[in-house]
């Protein structure tokens, strides 16, 4: 069985499409018949936008998970909310649940009028919420934050899906391997370099490469020179783009 990866929002989008490219994150996993959300990107409207292209409708996301509080990741929640009659489950940290204050930005934003609909489960620990499919116990990211990331348990091991490894990607790895025993053969999604440089690019390389991660697609807070510098390293063959319309998928 198979199971795909989808990016429905990102700052970059395949070219030649209507897809929305905007600074944001959100990933579609689609495993033995779940439709899981992770992330919402900054804007729900374009958010909406580019699942409306991609023929995925709100109604169909059976779970979201929330990798942490900066409003690129949490603020398509409301929109979502809106576009759906049946309740949703949204599983957080609860320092990734907030609200549009002066004093705090960040977070997730749920009207009063939308409340009902939003069933919030706290991540504590390691979650199994779906077969094959795990969300990892939350880590510690600086400015009462935390942060999470999923995993995909293929045929040929786990696979990292991640907002932005705050963390840093070589404790995101070690942590994979605590709980599953082996070093994770892909990763899909951030892996926090913006603008810094190319020796970050290289520290980075060295993980993957140490570590046999041999499948990446990455994108968001990677960045457009983020990405060139390690696919440079580590090979064309090996680092690809993972904009809005990309699609990866796994035996599991």
């Amino acid at each position: 069985m198979e199971a795909k990866i989808t990016s429905v929002y990102d700052e970059g989008a395949i070219e030649r499409t209507p897809l929305i490219g905007a600074k944001g994150f959100a990933v579609l996993i689609e495993a033995r018949g779940q439709k899981i959300l992770f992330d919402t990107g900054m804007r729900g409207r374009y958010l909406l936008y580019n699942m409306s292209f991609l023929e995925v409708k709100p109604e169909e996301i059976d779970k979201v998970v929330i990798s942490h509080g900066h409003t690129s990741h949490t603020g398509g929640v409301d929109d979502l909310l809106r576009n759906r009659e049946k309740p949703l489950t949204i599983y957080a940290h609860p320092s990734a649940v907030g609200g549009k204050t002066l004093f705090r930005p960040k977070g997730i934003f749920i009207p009063k009028d939308q409340a009902g609909k939003a069933d919030i489960i706290e991540i504590n620990d390691w979650i199994e919420i779906a077969d094959k499919v795990f969300i990892s116990s939350p880590m510690e990211i600086g400015g009462g934050l935390t942060e999470v990331f999923m995993v995909l348990l293929t045929r040929k091991g786990p696979v990292v899906i991640s907002a932005c490894s705050h963390a840093g990607v070589d404790t995101v790895m070690e942590a994979v391997k605590s709980r599953f025993g082996t070093y994770p053969y892909g990763y899909i999604g951030g892996v926090h370099m913006g603008k810094k440089d190319r020796k970050k690019a290289e520290e980075i390389a060295a993980i993957f490469e140490v570590k046999n991660c041999r499948v990446m697609y990455l994108n968001h807070c990677t960045g457009v020179n983020g990405i060139m510098y390690i696919r440079t390293i580590l090979g064309l063959d090996e680092v690809k783009n993972f904009y809005v319309g990309t699609s990866v998928s796994f035996d599991i």
